[in-house]
This record gives structure tokens, sequence and C-alpha cells, in this order.
């Protein structure tokens, strides 16, 4: 369209120029002054438009042309991706298949191989607790027939020496009896007649003394006598001592409460046998700390009081 526009334009710039010089020859009466220049300027201003419009034309078609290029590049770039991922994923496919296959027969090589480790390891470990046991057993034998011959000779040394030990301490035995039953005549010959009477009961003797001390006097003078404060270990001791004393007198006896608030003998030893009257040990006010017999019973009592008492001597 625009190249027939272009034709017809040029035509009509031949026709003037040719119409100019045709009437400036007959009639010397030229219509334009110029008409070459006046004639260019016409055409090229009517031109210009339609330049401008085919160059643009003409851009618009190769921006066409490159947009189609694009588009068939872009659609080639899109099949080669899709080719691509095709064959990688058909790639994958095969490696995925091959690794399974192969892991599948790494694992069964693996359990095969572990079966027979395991195998190989019982029959090592059979082995070695049957050799274990055989070794073991040999030396329980050895050392049994080791510890009897051990054992017998120190049996024979633990008797030897222990009856060399029974007759030292026959010997000593010996004499402190003979060295208490002095000790215990002399101080029977040198007792004053208000110790009197003297009770021997089993292993010990009990000294009555009527005349009446403190708690710390009595216990003083018992122990000048070589004896202390008597204490019972049983029953029987407490009612040989009973039936021989005037039962309506107070007696000193030898317990004190300690701190947890428990009798114990002069020695530290918790008193082993006690008859208390109904009612005892009351300690009122907290300050009854000791003890005195009075009625065939034992009541607490202050320690400040002064009453009889009896002395305890062991024989040996």
């Amino acid at each position: 369209m625009c190249g027939l526009r272009t034709c017809f334009l040029c035509l009509v710039v031949a026709f003037c120029l040719l119409f100019g010089v045709s009437h400036a020859t007959n009639e010397s009466v030229c219509v334009l002054s110029d008409a070459p220049q006046q004639c260019s300027a016409f055409c090229l201003g009517a031109l210009h438009p339609l330049c401008d419009q085919y160059a643009k034309s003409k851009q618009k078609e190769e921006i066409v042309k490159m947009i189609a290029e694009s588009r068939a590049e872009q659609m080639e770039l899109v099949n080669d991706m899709v080719k691509l991922t095709a064959d990688s994923r058909t790639e994958q496919k095969k490696l995925a298949n091959h690794s399974q296959e192969a892991m599948e027969k790494l694992i069964a090589d693996s359990q095969a191989e572990q079966k027979e480790l395991v195998n190989r390891s019982q029959e090592e470990m059979v082995k070695m607790i049957a050799d274990s046991r055989t070794e073991q057993k040999e030396a329980m034998v050895k050392l049994i027939a080791d510890s009897r011959t051990e054992q017998k000779e120190a049996m024979v040394k633990l008797i030897a020496d222990s009856q060399a030990e029974q007759k030292k301490l026959l010997n000593v035995l010996a004499a402190n009896i003979t060295s208490t039953a002095s000790k215990l005549e002399s101080t029977l010959q040198e007792m004053p007649s208000t110790l009197l009477p003297v009770l021997h009961i089993g292993s010990r003797y009990y000294f009555i003394e009527y005349k009446e001390k403190s708690m710390t006097d009595a216990e003083k003078t018992c122990r000048e006598k070589g004896g202390q404060l008597a204490t019972f270990g049983n029953e029987d001791e407490f009612e040989a001592v009973t039936r021989n004393v005037n039962i309506y007198t107070y007696f000193w006896l030898g317990y004190r409460r300690n701190s947890k608030g428990e009798f114990e003998t002069a020695a530290g030893n918790k008193g082993s046998f006690m008859k208390w009257e109904s009612g005892q040990p009351d300690n009122i006010a907290g300050k009854e700390n000791c003890v005195f017999l009075f009625n065939s019973h034992m009541y607490d009592w202050v320690c400040e009081g002064t009453y009889s008492f009896i002395c305890q001597l062991d024989a040996v």
C-alpha cells in the first residue's frame, strides 16, 4: 500500500515539472516561480508522513518477526528442556533401579557374611567355654588341694597356739583366784562389824550396812572396801538379798539416771534387773536420779537423802 502511494506521488511530481517547463517554453508564463524547488518541497512535505509511517511499519514488522523468532526459540528451548527432563528422569530411574539392585545385593552379601561370622563366633565361643571350664576345673582342684594343705597346717598351728594360750590363761586365772581370795579374806578380816551380815550369793558378796549415809558417801565407802553399791544381775540375786534385810529399811542401790533418762550402774552398764514399785519410776520434778530399796521394791529418789546401803564385791 505504501509503495502505491509513493509511485503516485512520484507521478504527480513528474507531471508538475513537465507542466511548468511546458508553460515556460510556449507562453513564457510560469505558474510557479521555482517549480523544481516548490514541487520538491511539496512532495517532500507530502511524502514525509508516508515515510515515517513506512519506517514504523517496517520497524513493527521487524519487531513482530523478532517476537516470532524469539517465541520459536523459546518453544525450541522448552522442547529441549522437556526432552532433557525426560532423559534425566529416565537416567534417574535407571540409576535408582541399578542402585536398588546393588543395595539388595550388598545387603544379601552382608547378611551372609554376618551369618557366617555368627556361626564362626559361636563355634569359637563353645570351644573357648569348654577350654575355660577345663582350666577352671583344674585350677579348682589344685586350689582345693592347696587349701586343704594350708588349712591342715593352720589348724595344727592354731591348736598348738590355742593350747599354749589356754595354759597361760589357766595359770593367770589361778593366780587371780588366789589373789582375789586373799584380798577378800583380808577385806573380811578388816571389815567393821557394821557391815555385817555378809551374804555370799553366786559369785558375789553383799554387805548390808544399816548406818545411814548420802548416796555419794555410800558409794565412797563401798569403793574403799574394794566393791561398789549393789546392783542385781537377775531376780534370784535380788530375792536372796531382800530375804536377808529389814524390808522396812531404806537402802541405797548402785543405780543412777543418765542423760538419756535410763538407769545404769557405776560401770556405765544398763541395769539388767530392776524390780520397781507400782507407779515407779516417776521422777517427780525431774530430780529423782538415784534408786533405793524398800519393802522388796525399788523407788527413784533424789540423791541428797541419807539411807542405809548395800555394797557388793565380786568374788572373781
